[in-house]
């Protein structure tokens, strides 16, 4: 039999029995939409949009001040404002007052196309809530319990409980929060993840059971890593990108910013494509738009390559101290931590263990932990895994590898590893340029680490450092 071609569809003929199919009532509306994608509605103006930001630096207690929380909401304030939101920008408040602030916001809010909150200062997680401190916060962060989160606290349910009811129809909810001076560590456990109601996204500085980082440390911008990257990329987000590849991008940069020691999270439950400045309907499935997340920029080529060897001091320091004091609840929130793939909790761990001052010493147990952050490409554990290698501890004796890892370690930023590297080839036998000396040994001079290498006496000026090294520059007697 001779086989009758069949004519191309045309445009004309889809659109006829897409209809034939909507009127039967066998095709749904949406699914109209899908398959003839002219038929979507287009986008629509964001006419009505608002912005709550509070920032909560100086608390009563003084082991929960933080630094930065104010600089980020101002920081925070003026780019939405660039953005042409309206802002309202609170600072310092107690927990009547934010949730005053809440109220009065979802009143001037009601019936807005997108409303957006972003809180700045220090949060807790209880029960798989999340609370919101005020600066009137009785007792130290660590000490929270539930009665005390509860009676001293804005819940993050009760925020989208109030935008919900002024029948917002875009809620973004932005917590830079659980933030902890990093020479206190860390003993509060982190924010977990909220399940968001529909039409709302809750964006997260930090992975859950996670802490966030308060700044970049005294040489870098007054602001959280999240606060800064969330201006950075405000600033140059396209008007046609929708809020999840913002969100994205952000998640990028701060993981690589902080050595993937703090990895943003947030979960989405907005329909249909949300813009800053325009919505499509919300009974549409979302469409594809915008630029896709682009691999995370790190830290700003303005910021300095000092700026990476400093938060490695920092991050240094917080490690060595959260080995040194160290009781139960602490200990719990560093397996919380690195659990959730905190690198810094898990080098922590790694230390305790190979100091065995508050748990039987294994040496194994802490190559374990070291090598699951030095696999991250965290040059602290690099370097400690290097010298666990150099001396055959926990792991078999190797001087390559041990050389490869604190060149790694050396080459982001790691002064200590620097430091050992030299005293490896030292101990090799390599040939040394003395230029290369000087340059290591000043460096470290002008920015000493922060805690000394165990083994070795703390470290102050050019003379001490030789003196550790246990080695002399070539051509010195």
């Amino acid at each position: 039999m001779k086989k009758i071609p069949t004519p191309a569809a045309t445009p004309l003929t889809r659109r006829r029995l897409l209809a034939a199919l909507l009127g039967a009532g066998i095709l749904p509306a949406h699914a109209v939409a899908l398959a003839n994608p002219a038929a979507a509605p287009a986008p629509v103006p964001a006419k009505h949009r608002h912005a709550l930001v509070i920032g909560n630096a100086r608390y009563a207690v003084p082991a929960n001040a933080l630094v930065n929380p104010v600089n980020d909401a101002r920081l925070i304030a003026e780019t939405l404002r660039k953005r042409g939101i309206d802002v309202t920008l609170l600072t310092d408040l107690t927990t009547a007052q934010m949730e005053a602030a809440v109220d009065e916001f979802a009143t001037r809010a009601s019936g807005a196309d997108l409303a957006l909150v972003y809180f700045a200062g220090h949060a807790v997680a209880v029960d798989d809530v999340n609370y919101l401190f005020g600066v009137d916060l009785p007792l130290p962060v660590g000490e929270v319990r539930i009665r005390t989160a509860q009676q001293s606290s804005l819940s993050l349910k009760r925020v989208s409980q109030a935008l919900r009811r002024a029948n917002v129809r875009a809620r973004l909810m932005v917590l830079d929060a659980c933030r902890t001076n990093l020479t206190r560590g860390a003993p509060a456990a982190g924010l977990v993840h909220a399940v968001p109601a529909g039409g709302e996204l809750i964006a997260f500085s930090t992975q859950p059971g996670a802490t966030a980082e308060d700044g970049f440390g005294s040489e870098g911008p007054r602001h959280s890593p999240y606060a800064y990257y969330f201006a950075q990329g405000l600033d140059t987000l396209p008007a046609s990108a929708p809020v999840e590849n913002f969100f994205k991008q952000l998640t990028g940069d701060v993981q690589v910013a902080t050595a993937y020691r703090q990895i943003p999270h947030y979960a989405s439950s907005l329909v249909g494509t949300v813009t800053l400045t325009t919505l499509a309907d919300g009974q549409t499935p979302a469409t594809p738009g915008g630029k896709p997340g682009q691999a995370g920029r790190g830290p700003s080529p303005a910021l300095g390559r000092d700026l990476i060897k400093a938060r490695m001091s920092a991050w240094e320091y917080e490690i060595e101290r959260g080995a040194q004091y160290l009781d139960e609840p602490r200990l719990a929130s560093l397996q919380a931590r690195a659990k959730a793939g905190d690198v810094v909790a898990m080098t922590t761990l790694g230390l305790i263990a190979e100091n065995g001052e508050h748990v039987q010493q294994d040496y194994k147990t802490a190559a374990r932990w070291y090598q699951r952050a030095a696999d991250q490409g965290f040059a602290p554990a690099q370097t400690y895994l290097g010298e666990l290698t150099g001396m055959g501890r926990g792991v078999p004796k190797n001087y390559n590898v041990a050389e490869r890892l604190f060149r790694d370690a050396a080459d982001a930023g790691h002064r200590r590893a620097a430091l050992d590297l030299l005293d490896l080839r030292v101990r090799m036998g390599e040939p040394l340029d003395p230029r290369e000396w000087a340059a290591t040994l000043q460096d470290a001079v002008r920015h000493p680490p922060g805690m000394p290498v165990p083994g070795m006496p703390p470290v102050q000026g050019l003379p001490d450092i030789l003196r550790a090294l246990g080695a002399r520059p070539p051509g010195q007697p």
